[in-house]
C-alpha cells in the first residue's frame, strides 16, 4: 500500500473509532426531539418557515428514509441542533474492508489460476497459502481493480 494511502485509512479510521453511533429512534430524529423539545408540529413548521403539514410531511420522508440531507440540515437548525452524518464501516475499520475483499478477491484469482493449471496436470501447490499471499498483496495498495 502506498503510503498516501496507508496515511489516509490510518487517519479515517482514527476519526471513525471516535464515533459513537446511536440506535435509530422510532419516527425519526426530527420528531423524537422536537417532541422531546415539548415542540408542536406547527411551532417547528414556523421557524422552518414552511406550512405544518411540510413538516409533517417532513417527518414521514425521514422514517421511510426519504428525506434530503438539505431538508434534514434546515429542521436541525430549526431544533438548534446539528446535523451530523457519517459512513460506519460494518467491519469495524476500512483498513478491514480491504482485507475482507482482498480475500475474496484473492480467491477468485487463485481458485481461476489453479483450474487453469489443474487442466495442465499442474495445480498452485498449497491453495490456502497463495490464496493468503494474494489477498496480503492486493491489501497493500487498495484501488479499483480490488472492487470488480
Amino acid at each position: 500500500m502506498t503510503k498516501l494511502k496507508q496515511l489516509q485509512i490510518h487517519l479515517l479510521d482514527k476519526h471513525l473509532a471516535q464515533v459513537s453511533v446511536p440506535e435509530t429512534v422510532q419516527g425519526g430524529w426530527i420528531r423524537a426531539v422536537r417532541s422531546s423539545l415539548g415542540m408542536s408540529i406547527q411551532q417547528l413548521a414556523g421557524r422552518m418557515g414552511v406550512a405544518k403539514q411540510s413538516v409533517a410531511r417532513l417527518e414521514r420522508n425521514e422514517a421511510d428514509d426519504s428525506i434530503t440531507l438539505k431538508s434534514l440540515r434546515k429542521a436541525a437548525e430549526a431544533l438548534n441542533c446539528r446535523l451530523v452524518y457519517v459512513l460506519v464501516p460494518e467491519e469495524g475499520s476500512l483498513q478491514a474492508i480491504v482485507q475482507k475483499q482482498a480475500l475474496h478477491k484473492a480467491k477468485d484469482i487463485v481458485s481461476a489460476v489453479d483450474h487453469s493449471m489443474q487442466l495442465e496436470a499442474q495445480g498452485v501447490g498449497n491453495l490456502q497459502q497463495k490464496i493468503k499471499e494474494t489477498a496480503e498483496e492486493l491489501a497493500k495498495n487498495p484501488n479499483s481493480k480490488l472492487w470488480e
